[in-house]
């Protein structure tokens, strides 16, 4: 794609200069229940430790991801969230050939750019339900893409079995909104990774968790990988106050559990909203955001973006996905109130 630009949603900041006011983001898929309020206390309970460098290793988190997977403390490597993972296992491994999924999360190929690998896009259609067909994968250094999908949020690859035999040296899997879907257990490569060299799967705190501003994530592999990655990453990459927090809220079942009925039951009800305004179509979703296609000619998702942004609503363009169009926006699930507005809002627009 021609012009193809690394912009992102969640740039709530820009839209609130442009607007000059506050602004409902639609745009980042981030828990709508926010932190607990126990997090605040944490976090102001513990400003002391910023006195201090953090845990280079995070050795007390590390410990606690590998007690919530069940897994050793060897196969896990805590990060600046996934996006520093991201360029660290590029960095690491400097490819020489990458194939990516197309669509998807577009900081893949700005990452690969950074060693110059050869691109190439494994494209999924639309009339397949942008399915995934492992048949088609070609054999390339490493292979990025995300599951459950960004941006039509569905479990693209539900046999963790089939992903060991693919054609490529290394296979990396974002699961970064795995935690918001039915089954979990069933679909994450979390333990294959563990036993395989070939499987790299990437999580985030940023999500489900609703901790974007702190930057913290992790990732699972082989030890022989975790310990070659460990050699590239640059030390004190994760702050005190992030490895406090998320140490903590990993342990929290009942914030878990309010998540995911919270996030069914609005993802539900805005599909259906959706699916009930003439020139929109919602697809199917397993997570907390909704791709959605414009089939009205006369509006493209620019437009519809702008309007929103007008009436102080921030939603994602989609145009400047890999293999997308300005036909297709995608909205963040969040609270009813604010999820009937931005219904009404969008009704308001493609009504007159």
């Amino acid at each position: 794609m021609a012009g193809l630009t690394f912009e992102h949603g969640g740039n709530i900041y820009e839209a609130k200069r442009r607007l000059g006011k506050e602004v409902i983001d639609f745009s980042a898929n981030i828990n709508p229940l926010g932190l607990p309020r126990y997090i605040r206390k944490l976090l102001s309970g513990n400003l002391g430790s910023i006195l201090h460098y953090p845990d280079p290793d995070a050795k007390d988190l590390t410990k606690q991801i590998a007690r919530y997977w069940g897994i050793s403390e060897e196969n896990v490597l805590v990060g600046n969230g996934s996006i520093e993972l991201i360029y660290l296992i590029i960095a690491a491994f400097k490819p020489k050939t990458a194939l990516i999924a197309a669509p998807d999360f577009s900081e893949y190929e700005r990452a690969l750019t950074t060693v110059r690998s050869r691109l190439r896009f494994l494209r999924l259609t639309e009339e397949e339900g942008f399915g995934l067909d492992l048949s088609r994968v070609k054999a390339s250094d490493i292979f990025f893409f995300s599951n459950p999908h960004n941006p039509t949020g569905n479990i693209i690859v539900n046999s963790c079995d089939k992903i060991e035999k693919l054609p490529n040296k290394t296979v990396v899997v974002d699961e970064a909104f795995m935690d918001f879907a039915d089954y979990e257990e069933k679909y994450t490569m979390i333990k294959k990774a563990t036993r395989l060299k070939n499987i790299i799967v990437l999580r985030t705190f940023t999500k489900f968790f609703a901790l974007p501003g702190l930057r913290i994530g992790y990732l699972i592999a082989h030890k022989d990988i975790i310990g070659m990655l460990k050699r590239y990453q640059a030390p004190w990459s994760v702050n005190s106050l992030a490895q406090i927090v998320a140490g903590s809220i990993l342990n929290d079942a009942t914030y878990m559990n309010k998540t995911r009925y919270l996030i069914k039951k609005e993802r539900d009800f805005l599909s259906r909203e959706i699916a009930k305004i003439d020139g929109l179509k919602p697809f199917l979703s397993e997570v907390n955001f909704i791709l959605v296609k414009i089939e009205k000619k006369e509006v493209t998702s620019r437009r519809l973006t702008e309007r929103l942004l007008q009436k102080g609503i921030l939603i994602r363009d989609c145009g400047n996905f890999r293999s997308l169009s300005n036909r297709f926006i995608r909205i963040a699930v969040r609270k009813r109130s604010e999820n009937q507005k931005l219904v009404e809002a969008i009704k308001n627009i493609l009504m007159r």
